[in-house]
């Protein structure tokens, strides 16, 4: 209802903008001597649609009245204050009384939603949370936030002396009796739970000599995609395959041992070692932007930011990542920032990986900077090495996309050779807030370019970071009306 009123208003000011500087000037003149009458036009409900014609008429004159449904309703009637109706049609002509005059135009909320032009069943348009749990003997994978009707992989793995039994829904029904298999979103939060059963099914005959060359391998996620191992338990010096798929809307960022980054490869093949061992897979949610930046095919080494958008008055993370084959140790670069978007060199993150390092920053001039990292090594695989907070300006000049800059890098292989390495530069964009397509202007055309992306998930250029009004990571019709909201107040 909200939306469909936001939207009346916003039809019914376009109408108004567009009469401005108009003279009136009726149809028919008026005759000497007999003085125009008002005639007002109603909508009932107010949000049902928007109607024309109203205005000072001289007694007897023909007026053209017409209306216009709003989303999800449809025209009924006219009737006059006391009720009767005065015409069934949604456009007819109309004389002017001798008086001031009232006709109401009625509406009817009719919700279709096989009808491309009705409101989209909002369920569709929200994320509803997925939750995997499991009981004693194995763990679970696949559970996050997804859109209703979608498909989504889970998957249990056993414990050794478990196998599966079945999984089963919020009320206890049984939902599958398969390990691993594909559930339907519904239109609201569900749990399912994965059961299973102890039985003593050793993988192989315990080496009577030294039981202890056995190890186990487990794996788990969180949320966004299903884990899996080739081999459950190992003898020292066999290898498994250890596998991570990501779900729709997520991407996969890497597998972890203790909190540290152990590959960044969805799938790779591990060598059982001396004891027990636990891998985390880690996905993000990223529904609209599932690519991830890609490992250098021909560089064993190499430095590179991304583009990051905000908005005039954001905090922005700016992040430096490095992509290395092998382990390094002491490195040095140079980096240029924007004049007017310098980095708060006093918070600078550094990464859990590279904490080893005496981290030191010598400034150049007002835009360039010069790092030193000394005295660490760090192993190879995808990091974020560096964050840099950066306050974009109350006053900054939107529709500006300028370049971040890496230059002079020197690192060092932990056999003393200096090596200098790839780099990719990065940009800060900043749009203003509601500028969906990028155009440095906030007007209808972005409330229905996010109206688009909502419902169709489709469109040639959406900017999410300045399109979220409500900053609750989803984009739905509160963003829309946030937007009409911003164009109304300018």
């Amino acid at each position: 209802m909200r939306r469909i009123r936001y939207f009346s208003l916003f039809a019914m000011l376009l109408c108004s903008i567009a009469m401005l500087g108009q003279d009136f000037n009726p149809a028919n003149p008026a005759e000497p001597g007999v003085a125009p009458r008002k005639l007002t036009l109603k909508a009932s409900p107010a949000a049902g649609g928007t109607v024309y014609g109203a205005g000072r008429y001289v007694p007897e004159t023909t007026v053209g009245l017409r209306v216009s449904a709003a989303s999800g309703y449809v025209f009924e009637k006219w009737t006059d204050e006391k009720g009767n109706t005065v015409s069934s049609a949604a456009s007819f002509n109309f004389k002017k009384g001798d008086g001031d005059e009232t006709l109401i135009a009625h509406f009817k909320f009719v919700f279709n939603p096989s009808s491309p032009s009705e409101p989209q069943d909002p369920s569709t348009i929200l994320y509803y949370r997925l939750t995997l749990a499991a009981e004693k003997g194995g763990s679970v994978s696949g559970g996050g936030k997804y859109q209703v009707g979608k498909n989504v992989s889970v998957s249990a793995s056993c414990e050794t002396d478990y196998v599966f039994d079945y999984w089963s829904n919020s009320a206890g029904d049984t939902v599958s009796t398969s390990r691993t298999f594909t559930y339907k979103t519904t239109a609201a939060n569900e749990t399912l739970t994965a059961h299973f059963r102890f039985v003593f099914e050793p993988s192989s005959p315990s080496e009577p000599s030294d039981p202890i060359l056995h190890h186990n391998i487990t794996v788990s996620t969180e949320d966004g995609g299903t884990v899996s191992t080739s081999s459950k338990r190992l003898l020292e010096g066999k290898s498994a395959t250890i596998t991570a798929t990501a779900n729709t809307g997520y991407r996969f960022i890497g597998w972890y041992v203790s909190d540290t980054l152990y590959t960044s490869l969805p799938q790779f093949s591990y060598t059982m070692g001396k004891e027990n061992i636990h891998f985390v897979a880690l996905f993000e949610f990223n529904p609209y932007n599932p690519s991830e930046p890609q490992m250098p095919e021909k560089n064993k080494y190499a430095f590179y930011m991304m583009t990051v958008i905000g908005k005039p008055g954001d905090i922005l993370d700016i992040p430096l990542y490095l992509t290395s084959l092998d382990t390094l140790c002491d490195m040095t670069f140079q980096l240029t920032f924007p004049l007017d978007l310098k980095p708060n060199i006093d918070e600078v993150y550094v990464n859990d990986k590279a904490r080893g390092y005496n981290v030191s920053c010598s400034v150049v001039d007002d835009t360039c900077y010069v790092f030193s990292l000394i005295g660490g090594k760090i192993a190879d695989g995808n990091t974020e090495l560096l964050l840099f907070k950066v306050k974009v300006p109350d006053d900054y000049a939107t529709g500006l996309s300028e370049r971040t800059k890496i230059n002079q890098v020197s690192v060092v292989e932990p056999d003393g050779e200096r090596l200098t390495v790839s780099t990719r530069n990065g940009r800060i964009a900043i749009y203003k807030r509601g500028d969906t397509n990028g155009d440095n202007v906030v007007n209808v055309t972005d409330v229905m370019n996010l109206v688009t992306h909502v419902l169709k998930e489709e469109t040639e250029v959406f900017i999410e970071e300045v399109s979220d009004m409500n900053d609750d990571e989803t984009f739905n019709v509160t963003d829309a009306m946030g937007i009409v909201e911003v164009v109304l107040d300018e």
